[in-house]
């Protein structure tokens, strides 16, 4: 019964898929062409992939091998947009060093720097590479005097908000720019030439004159317990301070002129020990003459 009932299961689905066959046998040639197609359709896709990640990985090896060439080697790769970035940074250093020494190479450069950015920044989507080259933007713009371009690349750097340390450098900046003192000293700055006249010789400085005036820096009196006027008499010493000798004049005492004492060295001569002369006593009579003088007293007695 099993069996039957399989068998007539098998030939209905055998007689449907004849009957779908002949549906769609007027189209079959168009269904095949149009699975080739599909088929050829997705090797292409799958090519191209590869050919992309490929230029990509061929790109950022060039990169970081510092090729100056990558981006008109790969245009349209994030990888072109970071050496724009990389350049326009070079350019804007050697630009500012460049306003020292020689004016119009330093605008030549800071130009240069400018376009880069512009290209890196139209180049990626990127956060990062967005707030990097509208940081650069507006330093080179800064660095021409071109005031307002330069605030306003410092907003859009805020407003990339790639990091809080990046919106507070730009942020910054805005705020000096904003200040009238700055906006004159750059004005000042951009008018200047220090380039020297003869190439061997170091950049010359401005004179005193053309520079800009300080500020007036009033700064408060220092207390420093002086109440003396120029009419009054010195009053009551000062406590806690540095006790001063009076003004007694200083007595001449001249430094006692202490000659070195000429100690001659003593011409020790040597003592003449004369012989001692011991001269005989002439008044000393011998002993043996007294007791005969005695003697002639007594008999004269």
């Amino acid at each position: 019964m099993k069996d039957r009932q399989a068998e007539l299961e098998q030939n209905i689905v055998a007689e449907n898929l004849a009957g779908f066959y002949k549906k769609i046998e007027p189209y079959s040639k168009l269904i095949l062409t149009a699975v080739v197609i599909v088929i050829v359709a997705l090797i292409a896709v799958g090519l191209y992939s590869s050919g992309e990640v490929a230029k990509r990985s061929d790109a950022t090896l060039q990169l970081l091998m510092e090729n100056p060439e990558v981006a008109s080697q790969y245009p349209d790769t994030v990888a072109a947009a970071w050496s724009l970035l990389f350049q326009g940074n070079e350019s804007l250093a050697q630009g500012i060093n460049s306003l020292y020494q020689d004016r119009d190479e330093a605008e030549t450069l800071l130009s240069q720097a400018k376009d880069q950015f512009s290209d890196a920044r139209a180049a990626s989507k990127e956060t990062l590479l967005l707030s990097r080259a509208n940081l650069g933007l507006g330093m080179a713009a800064e660095s021409l005097g071109e005031i307002d371009e330069a605030i306003d690349a410092y907003k859009r750097t805020v407003d990339a908000n790639e990091s809080e340390a990046m919106v507070a450098v730009a942020q910054e900046r805005i705020d000096r720019l904003s200040n009238p003192d700055t906006v004159e000293f750059l004005a000042w700055f951009s008018d200047q030439d220090f380039s020297p006249a003869d190439p061997s010789l170091p950049p010359e400085l401005p004179g005193a004159s053309s520079l800009p005036d300080l500020p007036d820096l009033d700064l408060p009196d220092l207390n420093m317990g002086d109440d003396l006027k120029s009419s009054d008499e010195p009053g009551a010493p000062i406590e806690g301070g540095l006790e001063l000798p009076e003004t007694t004049e200083p007595e001449t005492t001249e430094p006692e002129t202490t000659e070195p004492e000429t100690t001659e060295p003593e011409t020790t001569e040597p003592e003449t020990t004369e012989p001692e002369t011991i001269e005989p006593e002439a008044a000393t009579e011998p002993e043996a003459a007294e007791p005969a003088a005695e003697k002639t007293e007594e008999t004269a007695e």
